[in-house]
């Protein structure tokens, strides 16, 4: 059986079109957590008035954002418009997180275009209100094999802070078990080993990241549809180490809600936007089966599962498009 019920919706514009019937929010809309912990909005990113919007007179500690990079790798905007447009986000980024915040930017590097639009976004963040932290890079397992260069499997991950935020480094300790015994040092006139020393058998996440799982079909985290889905085990790594429960976290690119529902794991609150209500519904949907089911997404599914099941007309684009799988909901 194929587990792919729904392809790309950010391509297939027949099926994001007929999935817009089943979206709650219009443009302009915010969604608000009856549990009152999170929002979730249909808004720009861009658009000062839209962030005013889902903020309100409230401010955040922790910022995730993931920028669909990709518009300048596919040529729909040249990078100098891609900055432009970054430059109106973060100014609103800015403006509605706290005196002593964290911003982390998942951005990528084109190697075949000077490695755009990440070194450009780098300069641009110098004319800003944040202080560079460091550089992280996070390994997929899986990469876009090449027979005429190096295999391309990292994401890049910026971090940025303004004032003094917290940096909560119990949070940081991986699963992988220490095998190197030595950094000796004197302590109380007594010499120690790190093993000593140390407050856990594994060892601190550093700014590379090997042990995260890269999300695809056969994980139960996986939201089918969404291209650009982050791991939940490295965006709950960022919640931990940047906040305290109960504070605030935004996200400006919500996509398939990896850092809503890292937030509710983690007992914080998220005020998450995207302008596309196909998404934005996604995200809610995600919560909403979370909470019921206690999975975090749709592993031989996807959110749309119950009306897909009694919509024919949905059934025959999906059935259209991969014409060679099975009927996962037969109607």
């Amino acid at each position: 059986m194929k587990n792919l019920p729904l392809p790309r919706l950010d391509i297939d514009t027949e099926i994001w079109s007929a999935l817009l019937h089943y979206c709650r929010l219009q443009p302009g809309e915010v969604w608000e957590d009856p549990e009152g912990l999170h929002r979730v909005g249909c808004l720009d990113a861009a658009c000062t008035e839209h962030v005013s919007q889902l903020m309100r007179e409230d401010r955040a500690e922790l910022a995730i954002h993931d920028p669909p990079y990709n518009l300048v790798a596919f040529e729909t905007r040249s990078v100098g418009e891609f900055i432009e447009w970054c430059q109106e986000w973060i100014g609103n980024s800015d403006a509605v997180l706290k005196e002593d915040a964290s911003l982390y930017v998942w951005l990528g590097a084109d190697q075949n275009d000077g490695f755009q639009p990440l070194p450009d976004f780098m300069l641009m963040m110098r004319g800003t209100g944040f202080n560079s932290r460091s550089f992280l890079t996070m390994r997929n397992q899986r990469g876009y094999g090449t027979q005429k260069n190096w295999m391309a499997v990292r994401q890049e991950l910026l971090y940025y802070t303004k004032g003094k935020p917290v940096f909560n480094v119990d949070a940081e300790y991986t699963d992988i078990p220490k095998i190197l015994r030595g950094y000796y040092k004197d302590v109380g006139g007594e010499r120690t080993e790190n093993f000593q020393r140390s407050k856990s058998d594994c060892i601190r996440a550093g700014n590379v990241w090997v042990d995260i799982q890269q999300v695809f079909y056969r994980m139960e985290e996986n939201v089918n549809g969404c291209y650009a889905q982050k791991p939940l085990k490295c965006i709950d790594r960022i919640v931990r180490a940047s906040s305290k429960p109960g504070e605030i976290v935004i996200d400006f690119f919500a996509h398939s809600g990896a850092t809503l529902m890292a937030s509710e794991i983690a007992g914080r609150k998220c005020y998450t936007i995207d302008c596309d209500p196909v998404f934005a519904e996604i995200c809610i949907r995600r919560l909403e089966h979370y909470r019921n089911t206690g999975k975090l997404g749709w592993q031989n599914s996807h959110p749309f599962e119950l009306e897909h099941r009694s919509c024919k007309e949905l059934q025959r684009l999906v059935g259209e498009l991969h014409p060679e799988a099975p009927m996962l909901f037969p109607v």
